[in-house]
């Protein structure tokens, strides 16, 4: 435990070296396809540690479905601003709830400069926008002395549950079928904006 203790002591300055970046959340109609196109790499990945007490989180990959990640170990970080004035930062709390040990996600990351929202203000790491059972999120990283990339839970994305709500397990056999050229991709749907189900732990 001190070992991970003194790892979470080191990653939070490393906070404030992420420009922020995501300041106001995707209100516009995105079709699925948009991430799809502007996704470098799919990828399907597993909570294998979450610790809400020190802001921090580990994705694994499990399944790559577009493009290859050299990274397949995704260490998260962030931090709550209560005095913010931004929807999407001040959703984390709630957005937070839909995390749990074993929970899967996909990630569309953007290796090349940014999806088509931030045309014109490219980025120079990686971005991703991520899905976990009906709730839309936003990651930003940051490249460490060692090369490897620490990632940011920068903003919950309550509008997005229009391109997409259902499960996890639903939009990995949609991207799967669509990418082996066995099915189209859904369009946009009525949707509330939001988050989906809180994580519930096995009983």
């Amino acid at each position: 435990m001190r070992d991970f203790t003194r790892c979470v002591l080191l990653m939070v300055p490393l906070l404030g070296l992420f420009a922020s970046e995501a300041r106001g959340v995707i209100k516009a109609t995105s079709p699925l396809k948009l991430f799809v196109r502007d996704g470098t790499q799919i990828v399907q990945v597993k909570v294998t540690k979450f610790d809400p007490d020190n802001s921090r989180l580990v994705f694994e990959v499990e399944e790559q479905l577009k493009g290859k990640l050299e990274q397949r170990s995704m260490n998260v970080v962030w931090k709550i601003e209560a005095d913010s004035k931004w929807e999407g930062i001040l959703a984390l709390p709630r957005l937070l709830k839909c995390f749990g040990p074993d929970q899967r996600a996909i990630l569309f990351i953007n290796d090349a400069g940014g999806f088509w929202h931030n045309k014109g203000n490219e980025r120079k790491n990686p971005i991703a926008f991520g899905f976990i059972n009906g709730s839309w999120f936003c990651l930003e990283s940051t490249k460490q002395d060692d090369g490897k990339l620490l990632w940011r839970l920068a903003q919950g994305e309550p509008h997005l549950r229009t391109t997409f709500k259902g499960t996890t397990a639903e939009l990995n056999k949609v991207l799967v079928d669509h990418l082996a050229s066995k099915g189209g991709l859904p369009e946009p749907v009525k949707a509330e904006p939001g988050f989906g189900p809180e994580y519930q732990p096995k009983k």
